[in-house]
């Protein structure tokens, strides 16, 4: 058989590069797409070339016209579209627009439609018993917000749209819920969502018609911003209490290929998981996945290129740990001084500490120098040597070693923090427009 043409859209994303790593060695080609040029994917090593397409967020039908074209030039060879992020869903019920010789991976989009937006997984799992917290829609942000009925402050208030934590709040009043819908667009459909109990747990899994074929889960030890943010630092966990509602999800939706499934877990044998929310796309943490022992990726391209796993599916390293470094170091700092005066001026120092020059310790001296000299900083400083000190032995869950070029397409990354003293909307908690 003749090695496909993979084609990787949103090639901005750090995700994207362990897509292509994994796929490698059974693509001719790689392609990286997307709205912008410069990415991450289009620097890698792994990259042959790049196409620039319309925004599939602001321009859908503009971003699979484009596609289709880029597919056409490659007719007669096979071509493999593999998703990585949001547009899964729409490349999966546009997939009718491609040629014959373009095959999606992606489940079918009658799949997606049982757990995307996600009060539809809330809908899904109604009556079944797959673990969940209640789950209802308590309006938008044209209508405004009520109560639920169902339960009572305090609750998680999240849009039915979007990934990665964005626009996830805890509410503990009417006048918190009038606050929070005061800061909605129009289109945002709202729901509330009883507390769940514990830690979070990301489950990945892989399916083939409805059965599940691997699965595997990790925790996050910390994460950016503190609340409902990006993990930073990773540890993979036994998966074992998650797998029979994962194995339930499967069925019960038919799916066919990857999902990424967030458990809410106390931790302890008696207490049962609750599902909170399902991802039809790649994680966040897929890099560490990969690390830890599960190249999801390359399974996936296995299993729509030949209709199954043709390689050892691997077993998850348990308590391998993985960092993210470039978003983990401002994570050190936030955390160490989250409880102090400093936090309000965190914004400026850390433009500093970016653009200033000398070792990473001198650079954080410096840092800590246009704090002041308060008693408290003496506590700050113990606990951000800690952590910028105790991560040494992990792996780093952002990009290959062997593929530094990829690294200039995440320097708008930095730029985005040293600039504003937050991370870009790609990769932070808060909404995209």
């Amino acid at each position: 058989m003749k090695k496909p043409v993979v084609i990787i859209p949103y090639a901005r994303s750090l995700m994207s590069l362990t897509v292509a790593e994994s796929c490698r060695e059974l693509a001719g080609r790689i392609v990286a797409v997307d709205s912008v040029d410069l990415t991450p994917l289009g620097f890698s090593k792994n990259c042959d070339e790049a196409a620039v397409t319309a925004d599939c967020r602001s321009d859908p039908q503009g971003f699979i016209d484009d596609l289709v074209e880029v597919c056409g030039r490659f007719a007669g060879e096979p071509v493999v579209i593999m998703p990585v992020f949001e547009e899964m869903e729409l490349l999966a019920r546009e997939r009718h627009r491609f040629p014959a010789n373009v095959t999606i991976a992606a489940p079918e989009a009658e799949a997606i439609a049982k757990v995307t937006p996600k009060h539809k997984l809330a809908e899904t799992i109604s009556g079944t018993d797959i673990p969940a917290p209640a789950t209802e829609i308590i309006g938008d942000g044209k209508s405004g917000l009520k109560e639920p009925e169902g339960f009572t402050y305090p609750f998680l208030v999240k849009p039915s749209e979007g990934a990665g934590g964005r626009g996830i709040s805890k509410v503990e009043s009417r006048d918190e819920l009038d606050a929070y819908a005061a800061g909605l667009r129009e289109k945002d459909v709202i729901l509330a969502q009883s507390l769940a109990p514990g830690e979070d747990y990301c489950v990945s899994a892989l399916c083939r018609k409805g059965e599940l074929v691997i699965c595997s889960a990790y925790t996050n030890l910390e994460q950016f911003p503190k609340e409902h943010g990006a993990g930073v630092v990773r540890e993979t966990v036994d998966a074992a209490p998650f797998v029979e509602a994962v194995r339930r999800i499967a069925r019960e939706t038919g799916w066919d290929g990857i999902f990424e499934a967030d458990f809410m877990w106390t931790g302890e044998e008696a207490d049962t998981p609750l599902l909170i929310e399902i991802n039809a796309r790649f994680w966040a943490g897929v890099r560490h996945s990969k690390l830890s022992g599960v190249d999801y990726p390359r399974l996936l391209l296995e299993q729509t290129l030949f209709g199954e796993i043709r390689s050892d599916p691997g077993a998850p390293e348990i308590g391998h740990r993985s960092k993210v470094p470039m978003i983990w170091m401002p994570s050190a700092v936030t955390e160490a001084f989250s409880e102090t005066e400093y936090a309000e001026k965190l914004s400026d120092a850390w433009e500093h500490l970016q653009t200033s020059d000398g070792s990473l310790l001198e650079r954080v001296g410096r840092f800590l120098g246009t704090l002041g000299s308060a008693k408290s900083a003496g506590e700050a400083i113990d606990d951000i040597m800690f952590r910028l000190t105790d991560r040494s032995d992990l792996d780093i869950d952002l990009i290959a070693e062997d593929d530094p070029r990829s690294a200039l397409g995440v320097l708008f990354i930095a730029s985005h923090l040293a600039r504003h003293g937050k991370l870009p909307p790609e990769i932070s908690y808060k909404p995209m427009d």
